[in-house]
């Protein structure tokens, strides 16, 4: 046994040597290999002849001779610049073979996992590298990724785009790097976090020897100067002049300056007001040179010098007193009241209300009579609205909050819910308290017990909010006992508002916590507002318009208001600000919707000329061609054959600015009564499209039925504002969820942001109509209206311009060979109906409907009613 275990370890020894010095071997060879490649790399010239490219000259600049220009080209042509990594990562895979186990030369798995890696590093490199870097061809010939790099990143960009195809690559990248290398990517964020932290205690740690070494430097002063004076009042005390010692004094005096000047002064009044007796030693007389000067003196640099050793140390009065108590703050009137202290572990934590906003520049100024000369040119000043009362009194006291705290718990208890509140956000309208539900309790058991709890708690309401955001809480609103006013002069004249760029700007009110809520019109892009009567929703209208006139000129916003009702936006009537009177027929609302449609139509047509995705991109580029004295000529501009002008002296005019318009419909449900379904279908098409042509709708309605709020107008208006409704069904078909149906009405509302499914409770801002008819009033003495006649008359039922052709079709109706026997039909037949008259004639749907317009047009039939049929006004024709 001992021989055979000899002769094995003498036949080891040589196995062993034998893979040691093949891997050195190896690993020479390789990186002989790889220095050749990285150095023809980095002197490539892309004149030497190579794999793609040949030269009549015979200089060869690379510094591998033909054999390394000829590679160097083969790597760079098919992989870019990925191939300057491709001789590192070989020579650091070596280096790890030879430092891992002897078998993991001859693993054939691990060698192919390593091969698969550093191919799809290399594919997904050269990929990324091709996508998001160019490179001239005097460089590259064929691009920063090479062949393989441009093919692969453009069959990903046609099918996934930029940032698809990236987010593909760069998870390749990221994968094959680690099964080439090893690299583990959480190990590495972990070792840069522990890097990061280490940095950072070393950092603290030397800021606390700075200040420890700061500290030391005081105290042996102090010690210093402390020994000092003992050691003089152990000496044989003299008169001393104070004159001599105050000019000892620099300007800026040291302690042990300061405390002698004091000593001799305290000590000098003690002699002169009460000598002391018992003494052994002779005390310290004041000479005759000291006067009453000479004291002040003193102590004035004693004074200095306490200011400038405790200029940044607060002081001992200032540590102990809380100045927010002294300011009556609601924090520190909380912290006093019985019951609600630090030491209370059951206390909820109260957020105070926010009582007062600070005012923005363009308010500041606007008081001291700056108002932004060169920035809101033109624009009416905020000081025409009512300033708000500061004077209102503030929701419930700090007593009221803890005991309705405590109230809602023994409440919720009664009811079977044990819950505990934890925060409490008072309001100027309601107050939220954020309760946490014991283990188990779902959230929709306390929103059923929402009316149970309103008249436990003597209120008018109860709001549950299931969900807060960012919070693992349950909300319960409950109205304020003083509700306050939130006046729409100090939501505008809030920093939010002023800091708003957007012309389309909109001060909707404040939140639970008084905070100014802005929107932007322009992102919604259309907004749906519905509630009952006198639930404030046309004053939420009224402050909507007036955020617009407070932000816009007539060149930046145009408007289009239709008014039913012939009282809320008649108001308006006259501001520069209007395409057309305001509206109060129905009739020519529809029409004004159709012109609408039509105007969308023609800037689509003028954004697809120029190349440009929305209104902004069009009104950027046609500002830079003004302004480099190159307009744009109209480029969707045809003659007029019909104007007294000859069409060859007509004039092609010059693009200009599209300006925003916002059609506003105080109550829509009455215009689809008279006018009928098409006005449905004229809504639908303006909110699916409008939106990049600069078109925006604001629909209001005190009806919120499912036949006036259609599932295709909630399809295409995704902003929704719900103010008071009497029922959830209503609360429900505004917002897809309840909760209207318990806000507190006179502007108390939902709101519902685009692309969000929570809501958002506002407290509407009030306007008056005399701070509205002085808005007007301003906007009237700034400019004069310049309405187009053809928004309210003059519009095809198509959406069509007068004179517009339809595309494919004949501009007259009437000149078809078959209107005639269509109207023979009609009138013998008495039905007006397309699908007959398709049937009859034996023709197509649009040429059919062509022919039913054309007799709408002659007056033979009359207009779709509501159910969407015809009535024949012809005479039948005589009996043949």
């Amino acid at each position: 046994m001992k021989e055979q275990s000899a002769q094995a370890s003498r036949t080891a020894i040589p196995k062993e040597l034998s893979q040691r010095l093949l891997k050195e071997g190896i690993l020479i060879l390789l990186i002989a290999v790889c220095a050749f490649l990285f150095i023809s790399l980095i002197s490539y010239d892309v004149n030497d002849p190579g794999w793609s490219t040949s030269a009549t000259h015979q200089v060869v600049h690379n510094s591998g001779g033909k054999v390394g220009a000829f590679f160097a080209d083969i790597l760079l042509s098919f992989f870019g610049y990925m191939a300057y990594l491709l001789p590192i990562l070989i020579i650091w895979r070596a280096v790890k073979i030879i430092r891992e186990k002897q078998h993991a030369l001859v693993n054939p798995f691990m060698l192919m996992l390593r091969f698969t890696g550093l191919i799809v590093f290399l594919l997904s490199g050269a990929s990324l590298t091709a996508m998001h870097f160019h490179v001239s061809q005097e460089l590259l010939l064929h691009g920063a990724g090479g062949i393989i790099g441009r093919a692969l990143s453009e069959a990903l960009y046609l099918r996934f785009n930029l940032l698809g195809s990236t987010l593909i690559l760069l998870a390749l990248f990221c994968i094959s790097c680690s099964m080439f290398t090893g690299v583990s990517w959480i190990k590495f964020f972990e070792n840069v976090g522990r890097i990061t932290f280490a940095v950072l205690r070393l950092f603290a740690k030397q800021s606390r020897q700075v200040a420890s070494y700061s500290n030391n430097k005081l105290q042996a002063r102090a010690v210093k100067t402390a020994e000092l004076k003992k050691a003089k009042a152990e000496r044989k005390r003299e008169p001393v002049m104070i004159s001599s010692i105050v000019e000892e004094v620099s300007t800026e005096p040291e302690i042990g300056d300061i405390d002698r000047i004091a000593q001799v002064v305290e000590k000098s009044t003690a002699n002169t007001e009460k000598p002391k007796r018992g003494r052994t030693e002779i005390d310290l007389e004041l000479p005759l040179e000291i006067t009453e000067d000479a004291v002040s003196e003193v102590k004035e640099k004693k004074s200095l010098k306490d200011r400038l050793l405790r200029k940044d140390k607060p002081s001992k009065e200032s540590t102990e007193s809380n100045p927010k108590e002294k300011k009556g703050d609601i924090k520190g009137a909380i912290k006093t009241a019985p019951g609600i202290g630090e030491d209370d572990a059951n206390a909820p934590k109260i957020t105070p209300l926010k009582t007062e906003q600070k005012l923005s520049d363009r308010t500041e100024k606007e008081k001291q009579g700056d108002l932004f000369p060169g920035e809101v040119v033109g624009v009416p000043p905020l000081s025409i609205l009512t300033p708000p009362d500061k004077n209102q009194e503030t929701g419930y006291s700090p007593e009221s909050l803890e005991a309705m705290s405590r109230l809602i718990e023994l409440k919720l208890k009664d009811f079977g819910v044990i819950a505990k509140v934890k925060e409490v956000c008072p309001g100027p309208v309601i107050t939220r308290f954020e309760i946490e539900p014991a283990a188990g309790v779902k959230a929709a058991k306390i929103s059923n017990l929402a009316r149970d709890l309103a008249r436990s708690l003597a209120v008018v309401s109860v709001r549950v909010v299931e969900v807060i955001s960012g919070k693992t809480y349950v909300g319960i609103e409950i109205p304020n006992e003083n509700r306050q006013m939130v006046r729409l002069s100090e939501v505008l004249g809030s920093n939010r508002y002023d800091d708003a760029v957007s012309p389309l700007t909109l001060g909707l009110g404040n939140d639970i916590a008084g905070e100014p809520v802005i929107a932007d019109l322009a992102k919604m892009p259309h907004l749906l507002v519905a509630g009952t009567t006198g639930s404030g929703k046309s004053v939420g209208v009224n402050a909507m318009l007036a955020s617009i006139l407070f932000k816009s000129t007539p060149e930046q916003v145009r408007l289009i208001l239709i008014d039913p009702k012939m009282l809320e936006l008649s108001i308006y009537d006259g501001i520069p600000h209007l395409l057309t009177p305001v509206v109060t027929d129905m009739k020519d609302a529809a029409n004004g919707l159709r012109w609408c449609v039509a105007e969308m139509e023609r800037r689509y047509k003028l954004m697809s000329k120029l190349g440009v995705r929305n209104i902004a991109g069009y009104n950027k580029k046609v500002l830079d061609a003004i302004n480099a004295d190159e307009p744009i000529l109209d480029p969707i501009w045809k003659p007029d054959e019909l104007s007294m002008t000859p069409v060859d002296e007509q004039v092609q005019p010059y693009l200009d600015k599209l300006p925003f318009i916002v059609v506003v419909i105080d109550e829509f449900a009455d215009m689809m009564m008279i006018v009928g379904k098409k006005v449905e279908e004229l809504i639908a098409r303006i909110a699916q499209k409008a939106r990049a042509a600069g078109i925006h709708l604001i629909l209001a309605t005190q009806r919120p039925s499912v036949d006036v709020i259609t599932g295709l107008i909630k399809a295409n208006v995704p902003t929704r504002m719900a103010f008071q409704v009497s029922s959830k069904i209503d609360s429900r078909t505004i917002l897809d969820q309840g909760g209207a149906e318990q806000l507190l009405g006179h502007g108390d509302m939902l709101y519902m942001p685009p692309g969000v499914s929570s809501l958002i409770r506002v407290h509407g801002a009030f306007v008056d109509d005399d701070e509205v008819h002085a808005l007007v009033d301003e906007w009237k003495t700034r400019g004069e209206p310049e309405y187009i006649d053809d928004v309210v008359s003059g519009v095809g039922e198509e959406g069509m311009l007068p004179g517009e052709k339809p595309e494919g079709g004949s501009g007259d109706s009437e000149s078809d060979p078959l209107f005639d026997e269509a109207v023979a039909f009609v009138t013998e037949t008495r039905k007006a109906s397309i699908s007959s008259v398709q049937r009859k004639l034996k023709v197509g749907y649009n040429r059919a409907a062509n022919l039913v317009e054309a007799m709408e047009a002659a007056g033979i039939v009359t207009e779709m009613g509501t159910n969407g049929s015809r009535e024949v006004l012809a005479p039948p024709p005589p009996p043949r």
